[in-house]
């Protein structure tokens, strides 16, 4: 349902060019992301965290039901929107790769030809393909001398948290286990992010196995440690899980690993940058790539899950420590969140009881309604081409007497909904005119729907099917709450320790960290400053 709210936001963030940043807020604003975090992990493991998310939930404000809120959950489009505001719609960043209509090419969202690498890493990337500014573009508008700097494993989470015109985005190279950026940020690495790539982080600190952090008892009221339905790692589905000699550049990143050398890339930012420390207020970026890995290959209610996200516990509080003796109590703030859930793995929902829940592979099926509508079409009309694909339209056909949208999307919806699997069909007709009536999950495709980067039409699969012709791991990618809903704390605004039931949603986040600092942004963002946190 279209908020009625979104008016009154128009107008309170309509906010002149010449605003100044609120000098009592703290001067450090860190926005950690942690890819394929569920909101349900903040809560399920809470009793077992002693650490930074302890720390979170006991002295933060906590939304315990904050959703994305829109259909296309992956890992490009859930930054784009923390980091700007607004949703694909909006931004452009419709999935991880998407299909231009005007020419029919297929485009990574973060793509950039002219993009060149630096000392041999990277390049290629940077957020051109973003269309609008972000959370990073309105501080250093009013506050030329802010420096934003993005941090990920991901060249795509980097990219698209820092906005426009960051300082820098940095993410990891896989071929050389350094960190890396593009020509469109930077000439050269600066000094400290050389040093860190010189400092052979990886041979110091990866072990040569993934053990548990905690005693066994601890995991297994949790659930078994071998689930069927999780991908073996050398073999074995259950720990401990070695790490072969000469992979460790392409392993860290399955293992709580990668997230320290992250957190110690953020340091070395911090320390490099100075970030908070210079007079102005600095932005710093975090995404925390290694949940989706691991997530996507055991599930995520595996002990592999658990364990990273202890670990991460763990991790988190020696961050948040480190940063109060080098800044001070009170010298910044942190808001947590994340892009994206995970559907569980079916095996474990079947074993819990969920009968719904199954893992088929219906693409043949889908593919062949598309061609048995487009053949009747071709034949009872006389064309010559193909008019119908799977997601795609030729528009050119409504030129032809007798054919018109409707009767195209009736027949298509018809043999669609036909199809094992296909729980409903959403066409451009019904995304882009607000008078169709609504029906479930239809304004979460509007949110994904974008004219020129979108298909033509969406198709929604049941709950709790894994749509994959793989026999193991999981992914996400629906508008179903365990693909959407995702943790949303702020920590060290001032506010008291509070916890929110309502339904927020993650273009909140930058509205509110704005909104919290007084910093002009555009008057269309479809997020809102959140009340508990400008109270």
């Amino acid at each position: 349902m279209i908020r009625v709210l979104v008016i009154i936001v128009f107008l309170f963030f309509d906010a002149p060019s010449t605003a100044e940043v609120n000098p009592s807020r703290p001067r450090l604003i860190i926005i950690l992301s942690i890819d394929q975090m569920r909101a349900d992990h903040l809560v399920r493991y809470a009793p077992l965290y002693e650490h930074g998310f302890a720390r979170l939930l006991r002295e933060g404000v906590h939304f315990k039901t904050a959703d994305i809120n829109y259909a296309g959950s992956s890992t490009g489009p859930g930054h784009a929107t923390l980091g700007t505001g607004t949703y694909p719609w909006k931004n452009g960043i419709v999935s991880n790769n998407y299909r231009e209509r005007a020419s029919g090419k297929r485009v990574y969202c973060v793509a950039d030809s002219m993009a060149e690498p630096i000392e041999g890493d990277g390049g290629k990337m940077s957020p051109r393909n973003l269309l609008v500014t972000g959370l990073g573009d309105w501080l250093k508008t009013a506050s030329p001398g802010s420096r934003v700097i993005s941090i990920s494993y991901k060249d795509r989470a980097a990219i698209l948290m820092g906005g426009k015109h960051p300082d820098a985005a940095y993410w990891y190279d896989r071929r050389s286990g350094r960190m890396s950026s593009s020509s469109y940020y930077l000439a050269a690495l600066p000094a400290w992010m050389q040093a860190f790539n010189a400092s052979g982080w990886i041979s110091k600190n990866l072990p040569p196995v993934w053990t548990k952090l905690l005693s066994d008892s601890i995991y297994t009221p949790f659930g078994p440690d071998d689930m069927p339905g999780e991908a073996p790692w050398g073999g074995s589905r259950s720990f401990p899980h070695g790490i072969e000699p000469g992979r460790e550049i392409g392993l860290l990143f399955s293992t709580p690993w990668g997230n320290d050398f992250l957190f110690d890339v953020a340091r070395a930012a911090i320390r490099g940058e100075q970030l908070g420390k210079r007079g102005t207020v600095d932005l710093l970026w975090l995404s925390l790539s290694t949940t989706d890995n691991i997530g996507s290959t055991f599930g995520p209610d595996s002990h592999e899950m658990m364990d990273n996200l202890l670990r991460i516990d763990v991790a988190l509080g020696r961050f948040l420590s480190d940063l109060e003796l080098s800044h001070g109590a009170g010298g910044f703030i942190l808001a947590l969140s994340g892009d994206h859930g995970v559907l569980p793995l079916p095996e474990h929902e079947r074993m819990s009881g969920n009968q719904a829940a199954r893992r088929f592979n219906n693409r043949n099926s889908v593919e062949r309604a598309v061609k048995d509508v487009d053949s009747i079409l071709r034949h009872d009309f006389g064309i010559g081409y193909r008019v119908i694909r799977v997601g795609r339209i030729d528009s050119s056909v409504f030129c032809i007497p007798g054919i018109t949208g409707p009767m195209i999307e009736g027949r298509l919806r018809a043999a669609l909904l036909a199809v094992d699997g296909v729980a409903d069909v959403y066409f451009r007709t019904e995304l882009t005119d607000p008078s169709v009536r609504d029906r479930p999950y239809l304004q979460k495709y509007r949110h994904s729907y974008h004219p020129e980067r979108s298909p033509d039409y969406f198709i929604r699969d049941c709950e709790y099917c894994l749509i994959s012709p793989d026999s193991i791991g999981t992914s996400h990618g629906t508008p179903y709450d365990y693909d959407t809903k995702v943790p949303l704390v702020f920590w060290g605004t001032g506010r008291a320790p509070l916890v929110v039931e309502r339904t927020v949603h993650t273009v909140d986040l930058a509205a509110t960290v704005a909104a919290f600092y007084n910093l002009p942004t555009p008057g269309n963002l479809d997020g809102i400053a959140l009340k508990e946190i400008m109270n």
